[in-house]
């Protein structure tokens, strides 16, 4: 069962979730006026509501089998759910200071360290948030060997996207960091280090990069660490953890965003997206079932828009969005770069390759009936020449979150979306013409669904 149950610690039940914000997509990505925290707020309660937002539970249905299936906010490679959701707070009204994990099967908060968690002057008694995202490697793993790290790199970048944006709506703010020191954070959380990883973390209310910890405070359970098996035998394979320990310098990378390649600039209108931020949550799902019509044109390029209107975290720029075009996206059919910074397109490649990408996603023939694909690629040998190991991370957190972006507005204009991370490395190299070390890391198939 992918949910991570702590027994034996205290556990705060939230109730039915109040009300959620009425705040559109576009004032969610804008951080517009009407996402301030309300007076007088329910902490207690809006963190509850955030936390489910972000990896909770959509929708329940029972199967034929009598197992119950559990459709989630977040999509994940496989359904195998590889993140965790936790929380440390300080000075919130209704709540103990100390360290929280959050399960979405109980909709419940329970803590695992009891006491301060950050350094702050006795007379500042405002409260303090801060969010973080790991994953519990063998999840993933026990299906798809080494490389379900990328997986769990991506899946933590679907969260952290939801979290940005149901942080945003409840007023709580939010700033990603993909930069931190493992060990701390993982002794801080009580991880087992082989099993389970902090990947990202997220600043919320009167919380920066500059936020020191405290000392960790006093474990609520004799052995936070057991908790991190989800198995009996939960050990990855070598290589993923060689990859996640290799992973782990610590060095800030402001990777901003780059000019685009010459060429003629299509700009990209100002997209619209009045859905609610919270019911676009709660409706998206992994949809395969595209249909061979025509996709609104306006609907697609207002989708390109909204991941240039992204605000993202330092490293925004070490991923390169792109898209394949078919004829039924009303676009003009071929290969494009999306140029986030200039907030258009342009083309580089014209002709039919929906097929031939298809056939490099390991021959999923439904990929070809999809209006487009999104491609997110990314320089990773010049990544790491730059900024170290850990830029590998960055690049793939980057590419989930904005994929789970791309997801959200698919279903805002009620189009279909589905992620693939399973393919052909030099054959998808080749397909996009990519240069020497980079790489394709994850692409999002959109378009017109049966039913939707």
């Amino acid at each position: 069962m992918p949910f991570k149950r702590y027994a034996g610690v205290p556990t705060l039940t939230a109730g039915a979730d109040a009300d959620l914000p009425d705040v559109s997509l576009n004032q969610a990505m804008l951080g517009a006026e009407g996402t301030a925290l309300p007076d007088r707020a329910d902490l207690p309660g809006l963190l509850a509501s955030a936390c489910s937002l972000t990896a909770g539970i959509s929708q329940a249905r029972k199967l034929p089998s009598g197992a119950v299936f559990h459709f989630r906010t977040v999509p994940s490679a496989g359904a195998l759910f590889p993140a965790e959701l936790y929380l440390a707070v300080q000075n919130v009204i209704g709540m103990d200071d100390g360290v929280y994990h959050y399960c979405p099967i109980l909709h419940a908060m329970s803590q695992l360290r009891a006491g301060p968690v950050f350094v702050q002057a006795e007379s500042d008694r405002a409260p303090m948030v801060r969010f973080l995202l790991t994953s519990v490697f063998f999840r993933s793993a026990w299906k798809y060997g080494a490389r379900a790290y990328r997986y769990c790199l991506l899946d933590t970048g679907h969260m952290a996207q939801n979290l940005l944006l149901a942080a945003a709506i409840h007023g709580l703010g939010g700033s990603l960091d993909y930069d931190f020191d493992d060990a701390a954070m993982n002794a801080m959380l009580g991880l087992d280090p082989s099993l389970e990883g902090c990947l990202a973390v997220v600043h919320a209310l009167g919380c920066d990069q500059t936020t020191a910890w405290a000392p960790p405070p006093r474990a609520t359970a004799d052995d936070l660490p057991g908790f991190s098996r989800c198995a009996p035998r939960p050990e990855s394979p070598p290589e993923l953890l060689d990859a996640h320990r290799a992973t782990a310098s610590f060095a800030r990378c402001p990777t901003g965003r780059r000019p685009g390649p010459p060429g003629e600039f299509v700009p990209l209108a100002d997209p619209e997206f009045p859905a609610s931020t919270a019911a676009t949550i709660l409706a998206r799902r992994s949809r395969r079932d595209f249909v061979s019509r025509p996709a609104p044109a306006r609907d697609l390029t207002d989708l390109l828009g909204l991941l240039c209107l992204d605000q993202g975290p330092d490293c925004t720029g070490a991923v390169h969005a792109g898209f394949l075009a078919d004829r039924t996206s009303g676009l003009t059919p071929g290969r494009h770069a999306l140029l986030r910074a200039h907030h258009a397109t342009t083309l580089l490649a014209p002709g039919s390759l929906l097929t031939k990408a298809a056939r490099v996603c390991l021959d999923q023939g439904w990929l070809d009936t999809a209006a487009l694909h999104l491609t997110f690629t990314a320089d990773l040998a010049g990544l790491v020449r730059r900024c170290g190991p850990r830029a590998y991370r960055y690049a793939h957190l980057e590419a989930g979150r904005l994929g789970q972006l791309a997801y959200l507005a698919a279903t805002a204009k009620r189009l279909g979306a589905c992620g693939i991370g399973a393919f052909f490395d030099q054959e998808a190299a080749t397909l996009l013409a990519l240069p020497q070390g980079h790489a394709l890391l994850y692409l999002v198939a959109v378009g017109c669904v049966r039913n939707p």
